[in-house]
């Protein structure tokens, strides 16, 4: 299977200079049974690759050339593409559309699934379904969100950050899609692509993670509670 991880983001929220990227921000890892500083982009790539993903396109700025050499240093089969111009995720996303060949999962840059196991019952979940999955968690605040409204196994609809949620499913940025999701994105968001997706009749499944299980780049003021949850997450791996 193949991968799709955006990272063009400007980092506007992490209050970074204005050549680095949230991507390329430390956090802990384990490699080779000792934790280690890697940027999150490795560490997304290093979870999928263990995942059993063997593909991964990354989408930067076409002017980042940081983390374009970082990436074609690393010893993992990674295709470029670059952004000309910052407009959304979904707009990221839909440059993707004539590079990659199957179904595919979507990763954000700044964001992944803490453990590794939530990811392969993920991708064990979409092979039993054949449709596509996106994961969820519970949020105390959903109107800062993507949002999903659900039944039984099966998503209803999804809408990006309501003023009056309906439910607090909201959605991390890890999903699986099916490739035909690329004719749905004519938007900036990809939210509402997913949801035309959906009211098209598509079937889309979800699986949910704990909040505390997902870790995202967000505000600067926030970085050292990432740190700490990484630290603490390699530190439990090595003991197991």
């Amino acid at each position: 299977m193949e991968s799709v991880i955006t990272a063009a983001g400007k980092g506007t929220r992490a209050n970074l200079p204005r050549n680095m990227r949230k991507e390329m921000l430390p956090v802990y890892s384990v490699r080779d049974n000792k934790i280690v500083l890697r940027p999150v982009i490795d560490v997304i790539i290093n979870k999928l690759s263990n995942a059993g993903i063997d593909k991964f396109f990354v989408i930067i700025d076409k002017n980042d050339n940081g983390t374009r050499d970082y990436l074609l240093s690393l010893d993992y089969k990674i295709e470029l593409i670059y952004q000309d111009k910052p407009k959304g995720y979904g707009y990221a996303v839909s440059l993707a559309s004539d590079y990659v060949n199957s179904n595919f999962i979507l990763n954000a840059g700044d964001g992944f699934i803490l453990k590794d196991d939530y990811i392969i019952k993920m991708i064990n979940y979409f092979k039993i379904r054949k449709k596509s999955v996106i994961s969820l968690m519970r949020v105390k605040d959903p109107s800062r969100y993507g949002i999903a409204s659900i039944v039984g196994k099966k998503v209803l609809s999804v809408v990006e950050k309501p003023e009056k949620p309906e439910t607090n499913y909201a959605l991390p940025a890890f999903y699986i899609f099916e490739k035909k999701i690329f004719n749905y994105m004519k938007y900036d968001e990809l939210t509402p692509a997913i949801n035309d997706f959906i009211m098209a009749g598509n079937d889309v499944y979800y699986y949910l993670i704990r909040n505390s299980d997902w870790v995202s780049i967000g505000r600067s003021e926030n970085y050292y509670k990432i740190l700490r949850k990484t630290y603490n997450y390699s530190e439990r791996s090595l003991k197991k």
